[in-house]
């Protein structure tokens, strides 16, 4: 979040605009592109008279509009509430303190009511995903217990690794050019040079994700901190330094979850419409990052999961990689 003296987050003038475009054209509600802090939103909430979601809400809107299982919904579900509950205490701290009538137009005793349903909202949420972590993991040792290879298929949003995850596993699971199409994982078993290998689609990254909204996800990204192996997905057909943005931000979550260490295999994609000049630089600018990180880079290969090209290459480099793991495992 930028730095701002401003207890309204706007300054006083940039705030009298905004007065005046939502008075004029009877806007209901404003939305801001960053995180916002409670005193913040109180204090344009109340100035304009209208709802303000900031950009966490924002996200989570998206993600609500894709999820499509209970366990993503109560993720959802849960960073939101999070994410209201010191608004609503910064509510409560003014109204008794006479500053402002209520809560969204709730007296002081109901937003009391209202906040300790919340708290026992996330309580019961935050149960239910434990029991739902709790399986996933006995599902995960289990697998491993039989032999089972992991690979987790990570990488920004919309860097093709659902289109990738069906074209290894010939499924044909739901894609589209909109961010976050992917919000719980999927797993599938496959047979590579003679070892069972479970791959897992994972949700994409975003730069500067809240940490409300990766806490929300453990379950989510445990799949990637316990998988042995990470293939991570790039979009190869942006400008290099978008591919750097991407790469730097994917290449930081994996530190943050205590995945860097595992093999990476990198798939370069959507090469059948990248320009071909550019491969290249990327391709350099990738091997530049991953040693900076320390990273266990097996392989670049450049894809296409739309068109197929070199998936073969993608699957050699898979195998020489499980077989390593599955050598080290004895």
């Amino acid at each position: 979040m930028k730095k701002t003296n401003s207890k309204c987050y706007l300054s006083s003038f940039q705030l009298s605009k905004v007065k005046s475009i939502v008075q004029n054209n009877s806007i209901k509600k404003l939305c801001v592109y960053d995180e916002l802090r409670p005193r913040h939103v109180t204090c344009l909430m109340k100035e304009l008279g209208i709802e303000v979601i900031d950009k966490v809400l924002m996200i989570l809107t998206v993600f609500q509009n894709h999820a499509g299982s209970r366990e993503a919904l109560l993720q959802i579900e849960m960073a939101r509430l999070k994410h209201q509950l010191p608004l609503i205490r910064d509510w409560i701290r003014r109204i008794k303190a006479g500053e402002l009538p209520g809560f969204l137009s709730l007296g002081r005793y109901a937003v009391d009511i209202y906040y300790r349903h919340i708290t026992r909202r996330i309580a019961k949420i935050s149960e239910e995903l434990e029991k739902l972590r709790i399986k996933r993991s006995h599902e995960r040792e289990k697998r491993k217990k039989q032999g089972f290879i992991h690979v987790a298929i990570v990488g920004y949003t919309n860097a093709g690794k659902t289109t990738l995850f069906n074209t290894l596993t010939n499924l044909v699971k739901p894609t589209g050019i909109e961010m976050f199409t992917t919000l719980s994982p999927k797993s599938y078993m496959i047979r590579i040079c003679g070892i069972n290998i479970v791959v897992t689609d994972t949700i994409g990254f975003i730069k500067n994700i809240p940490i409300g909204i990766i806490e929300a996800f453990r379950a989510v990204l445990e799949e990637i901190s316990d998988a042995d192996v990470v293939l991570l997905v790039i979009d190869g057909s942006k400008v290099l330094d978008q591919v750097e943005i991407e790469l730097k931000t994917s290449l930081n979550i994996l530190k943050d979850i205590g995945a860097l260490g595992k093999p990476l295999i990198i798939a370069l994609n959507k090469i059948d419409v990248a320009n071909d000049a550019n491969i290249s630089d990327i391709v350099e600018l990738i091997k530049i990052n991953t040693n900076e990180y320390k990273t266990q880079l097996i392989d670049v290969i450049t894809i296409s999961a739309l068109k197929r090209y070199n998936i073969d290459l993608l699957k050699d480099a898979l195998c020489r990689t499980v077989q390593q793991v599955q050598r080290n495992l004895v």
